[in-house]
């Protein structure tokens, strides 16, 4: 039968969600851990038009993966879903442990677990996540280590994965923590086909083989690469995304990838003057065919990857 995902205004046949941006923020306040006044924004009016130039460029629905605590609003996000009809697949993520919720600050695992649990099924999330463990100076795969509280996190995700059958989408930015997050994973039992390791663009170097050695170690394990930092020029210029993708294809792992922008910021909206959800079209379609990606791997990473990872078999 065919599959189907959650999103903010009831199931829909994964079939029918279209091109997918699978990591953004709608509704957020991240300011409570940046201190970034444009980290915020709780204006669904505001989004209703920012959404509406995201379709007419040839969007189908998006992934809005802000955590508990940094302002996520499933309400918000149905009503912005309900006035615009783009499908919007609510997240259900923890992000550092400061902003935590309250009440799950110090469970520990099975308290974790069992609040996802609950949270997913009252809130009506398509997707697990973001969850994070911390940011660290160096990209260094090898050496990087999670905190005991993070083990937990991550293994909580794992049970709620198995109960509820969502994928999980991670945090991992600076210090490239894929490699650890995926071990913790595996070892409690996750599916890791249906694992998504975020931000794997936040390091990109002139040298081809520091990027694909962390590349292919996600992969070793199953994993889905994300690549969602298109336009944050500050952590590595797009043109390094775009070859590493492409050679990525050349590989044969256009199955396997993810494409995002992370909108995460007042200043990004086109209201502000900013490049907006349709930077995937404007910008970042174009880059990719130009350094050489076919359309067969376009459609493979926007909408058939996407809709794989969120459907949930009937």
């Amino acid at each position: 039968m065919a599959a189907t995902c959650r999103t903010a205004t009831g199931t829909l046949p994964t079939q029918e969600l279209g091109v997918v941006l699978t990591h953004e923020h709608l509704i957020f306040d991240v300011s409570v851990h940046s201190g970034r006044a444009d980290n915020r924004c709780e204006d669904p009016e505001l989004m209703k038009g920012e959404v509406m130039r995201f379709v007419e460029a040839g969007g189908g629905a998006i992934c809005d993966v802000t955590p508990e605590g940094l302002g996520r609003d499933p309400a918000a996000l149905r009503e912005i879903s309900a006035a615009t009809g783009v499908p919007i697949v609510t997240g259900l993520g923890l992000y550092t442990r400061d902003v935590f919720p309250a009440e799950v600050r110090d469970a520990g695992r099975q308290g974790l677990a069992d609040y996802f649990k609950r949270r997913a099924e009252e809130t009506q999330a398509g997707l697990i996540g973001e969850i994070a463990s911390k940011n660290a100076e160096q990209p260094d795969w090898r050496g990087y280590r999670m905190a005991d509280h993070e083990v937990e996190l991550f293994q909580a995700a794992a049970e709620a994965q198995r109960s509820t059958g969502l994928a999980i989408t991670t945090h991992a930015s600076l210090g490239r923590a894929g490699v650890a997050q995926l071990q913790v994973l595996e070892a409690a039992g996750a599916d890791l086909e249906r694992v998504v390791i975020g931000h794997c663009d936040a390091h990109v170097h002139d040298d081809a083989d520091a990027d694909h050695a962390y590349y292919d170690q996600l992969l070793g394990f199953g994993a889905t690469l994300e690549f969602d930092l298109f336009g944050w020029e500050e952590l590595g210029p797009d043109a390094i995304r775009f070859r590493r993708i492409a050679e990525l294809c050349e590989r044969g792992f256009q199955a396997r990838i993810l494409l995002s922008t992370d909108t995460c910021r007042l200043s990004h909206l086109h209201a502000n003057g900013g490049r907006g959800f349709t930077y995937l079209f404007d910008w970042v379609l174009p880059g990719l065919r130009d350094a050489g990606v076919g359309e067969a791997a376009i459609d493979a990473m926007t909408v058939n990857n996407p809709a794989r990872l969120l459907g949930i078999a009937a």
